[in-house]
């Protein structure tokens, strides 16, 4: 780790965002100038844009000077805050438990609009690999009616998801609750196994970003992802894509004619991935794009 210096007690905050923009540059940060800001405003409590001649705190000084090594040492920015914003929530963020990304609000966003669009009776959704719960909580904060089931294979994360979960209908995440009459369940176990055998054939959306990466990828990996992502959010298998695959075959059998899967993937597989999708049996399959134009997700739909 480079060395840093303590900002100065008293500093103005824009001082203050400069000389970490600085410390965290020199350590290879990729967004120092971003990360600078939210770190001086998520310890210090006071925004450095909106307010910057605002001297910092001294009693946030220790904890501040602690979060820049903690950044500069490539630990995630969402790790040492403690939360990472997703559309409209505010999550919690442990470490253990993959940390969401932004690109997948696209996969959310695309979840979000096929849901609204069931009506009545009210659309059922799984969201299995769920992580933290983000796609689940944006779901059910977002869509009146929906019934978001949500799993995953590692306690640490069904703990997390849950904790969030919780947090977004008490209103304390971002919007006032749950949309009217959503509900979310965060259950244990491999996609769709912990799932009630009843629901088989009446999802109306299937939607995850599950591991996606193939093994040899790992030391291509920066170190904020190495260091502190579980692998087993990240990699697929030797291939990347079984996980995918695998679910692809799952939608074909677990959505109701006309139902939707979408599922974020690796940007170098599209092509790969629309195969897979009609080999299942799917139709209407379409990649869609992320902002920066990558290939960001499959969305499929079982034959009516």
């Amino acid at each position: 780790m480079v060395a840093t210096s303590p900002v100065r007690p008293d500093a103005p905050l824009h001082e203050a965002v400069a000389r970490i923009t600085g410390m965290l540059r020199d350590a290879g940060v990729p967004s120092p100038a971003a990360d600078a800001r939210w770190l001086v405003q998520g310890i210090a409590g006071v925004d450095p844009h909106r307010h910057p001649d605002t001297p910092l705190p001294r009693a946030a000084l220790p904890a501040l000077n602690d979060a820049v090594a903690r950044r500069a040492a490539r630990e995630p920015l969402q790790l040492i805050l403690g939360t990472a914003p997703f559309r409209a929530l505010e999550l919690v963020c442990r470490p253990g438990v993959f940390v969401p990304r932004p690109e997948t609000e696209i996969v959310a966003g695309l979840a979000v609009d096929v849901a609204q669009r069931v009506g009545s009776p009210a659309p059922i959704v799984a969201e299995p690999c769920t992580g933290t719960g983000a796609i689940a909580c944006a779901i059910a904060a977002e869509v009146p009616g929906a019934r978001v089931i949500a799993t995953d294979r590692d306690p640490a994360a069904v703990h997390l998801a849950r904790h969030n979960a919780d947090r977004v209908r008490r209103g304390v995440a971002g919007p006032p609750g749950f949309a009217r009459a959503a509900t979310l369940t965060v259950q244990t176990g491999d996609l769709l196994d912990p799932l009630d055998p009843e629901l088989r054939g009446h999802l109306d959306v299937l939607v995850a970003n599950p591991p996606y990466l193939p093994a040899d990828d790992r030391d291509s990996w920066a170190p904020e992802v190495a260091a502190h992502d579980p692998d087993t959010a990240l990699v697929g298998g030797a291939d990347g894509h079984e996980v995918v695959n695998a679910l692809l075959t799952l939608a074909a059998r677990w959505l109701a004619p006309g139902g939707t899967v979408i599922l974020e993937i690796d940007e170098r597989r599209g092509a790969d991935v629309a195969g897979a999708a009609r080999h299942a049996g799917l139709s209407s399959i379409e990649v869609a794009r992320d902002l920066t134009g990558a290939d960001r997700a499959i969305v499929a739909r079982r034959p009516v």
